[in-house]
């Protein structure tokens, strides 16, 4: 597991404390998976649980991510992190997901053999901010980029400057970072390949909360009109003989593509034409509880050409993260549902 040595040593203490030291814990790593970790807890029967490391678990789009993750796997789960906040803490709680942390935060229930909670522990200083810049808003440019187009790992710096949006320099800092973690691996040629693409989507689920949607964030309005598929309909009509670029993504999107979701709002990508022109629509500015988000378009690889869809739609990455936003119960059980048939082809297929 990349550079969580000194994590997963620190967060093992911890638990040892927390379960007790008369009660014996070991880690083993499967010889098949060595990017994996089984956790064992000398109860009877012994407890096994597949360890999840993450140095960081900031937003709750992350957590969600993760449970989803966990969940699609055989078998319970901990997570070893620097800090669990609270609010991601009780995601894990409410979804049976355990948890330790560097500061002595612990959740484990199995009764009646374990039973701990401990909670309300935080870090004598706020933790450091993430050097680099993968999680600036210039590199998951270039993180999406990459992981909606795996054959990119190998283009040409200036190719995926240009088609990320991004200035050489970022770039070029970017791409030497992701070699420095071990997201990008040498290949033939003097190209790249991908090292953990699995990793890779999360680290751009949680920069999209933290960092990429705020810097996009156009305005959330309230519409005049309340049903989402009146209001695109709309959209759309206006937008039709126009020059710029705007794409569907979030709910709607997916209900498009999967037929599952009927959602009560509407977010999309827009260039600076579209929003000029969306101007005209009877939208009031109401950040509380609008019903129509709107999201600059950072580059012309937001939108998707390979969706046979009556809309323009944003990429499945984005969709995904755009539901893990909004967070309901169905909009995770259909952002699991585009997880599963669109990101996880693409992650066989960049290996």
């Amino acid at each position: 597991m990349r550079n969580t040595g000194p994590l997963i040593r620190t967060c093992l203490g911890q638990l040892k404390q927390a379960v007790g030291f008369t009660l014996p814990i070991r880690l083993e790593q499967p010889p098949k998976s060595p990017q994996n970790l089984d956790l064992f807890i000398g109860t009877k029967p012994p407890l096994h649980l597949l360890v999840e490391a993450t140095a960081r678990a900031t937003t709750k789009n992350q957590a969600l991510h993760t449970i989803l993750q966990l969940k699609a796997q055989a078998g319970e789960a901990m997570v070893f992190a620097d800090w669990i906040p609270d609010p991601i803490a009780e995601e894990f709680r409410k979804a049976g997901i355990f948890f330790v942390d560097a500061q002595g935060n612990v959740f484990i229930r199995k009764p009646p053999h374990v039973v701990i909670d401990i909670r309300g522990k935080k870090p004598d200083r706020p933790l450091k901010a993430e050097p680099g810049r993968l999680i600036e808003p210039g590199g998951l440019k270039v993180v999406h980029y990459l992981l909606t187009r795996p054959t990119a790992a190998g283009d040409p710096l200036r190719t995926i400057a240009q088609r990320a949006g991004v200035g050489l320099a970022t770039a070029h800092a970017v791409i030497r970072e992701l070699q420095q973690r071990q997201w990008l691996l040498p290949a033939a040629e003097d190209k790249r390949r991908f090292g953990d693409l699995k990793g890779l989507i999360e680290l751009f689920v949680r920069g999209y909360a933290l960092k990429l949607r705020p810097a996009c964030l156009l305005g959330r309005y309230r519409h005049q009109k309340r049903v989402p598929r009146e209001i695109l309909d709309g959209f759309t009509q206006r937008l039709a003989n126009m020059q710029g670029h705007w794409a569907v993504t979030g709910g709607m999107a997916a209900e498009q593509l999967t037929h599952y979701l009927e959602p009560d709002t509407v977010e999309l990508f827009v260039d600076d034409q579209a929003m000029a022109t969306l101007r005209a629509e009877p939208l009031l500015r109401d950040d509380a509880n609008g019903n129509v988000t709107i999201l600059r378009l950072f580059n012309p690889t937001v939108l998707t050409d390979k969706m046979q869809a009556p809309l323009p739609l944003t990429t499945p990455l984005l969709i995904y993260a755009e539901l893990l936003e909004a967070g309901g119960a169905r909009d995770i059980e259909t952002a699991k549902m585009i997880y599963e048939q669109f990101l996880e082809p693409t992650i066989a297929r960049g290996k």
